[in-house]
């Protein structure tokens, strides 16, 4: 019922498995919702925001990546497979998870399934180095 609300009020992006700059963009399909809780376009000076993710489908390519800012991510429902440096893990519903910007992982879904989590996403600026590309793994990226 709210990411109904949310849609309608104009807080739901859906957010494509590859931006445009990307060679195969014109293959690019769904890959979640994400519903904006408190800034739409977060100024940078503010520390934090609040979004709902609804995964939608596996991260894309065979690699991992990292993001922006450290975050915080709680599974309200499903769960997923996460890869990370220290192997693979099931994520189930109430799981929080801490992760730092420099953290490579990727996600992956049981079939038929659509997690949500609340992700919150800490300042800019904490990032060592560049974000990653998909397609890299963990014998060529270290945390």
């Amino acid at each position: 019922m709210i990411l109904k609300f949310l849609e309608k009020i104009g807080r739901k992006k859906t957010v494509l498995d590859r931006g445009q700059s990307h060679p195969k963009y014109n293959e690019a399909k769904p890959w979640m919702n994400r519903y904006y809780i408190l800034f739409r376009h977060r100024p940078k000076w503010f520390p934090f925001n609040i979004l709902i993710h609804e995964m939608l489908d596996n991260d894309h390519g065979d690699g991992v990546h990292n993001h922006l800012c450290p975050y915080i991510t709680i599974i309200l429902r499903d769960g997923y497979w996460e890869t990370t440096q220290k192997g693979k893990f099931w994520r189930k519903a109430g799981y929080i998870g801490f992760r730092s910007a420099n953290s490579f992982h990727r996600v992956d879904l049981k079939p038929e399934t659509k997690p949500i989590t609340i992700f919150i996403p800490g300042p800019f600026g904490f990032r060592k180095g560049p974000r990653s590309e998909y397609g890299i793994d963990f014998k060529t990226k270290k945390n």
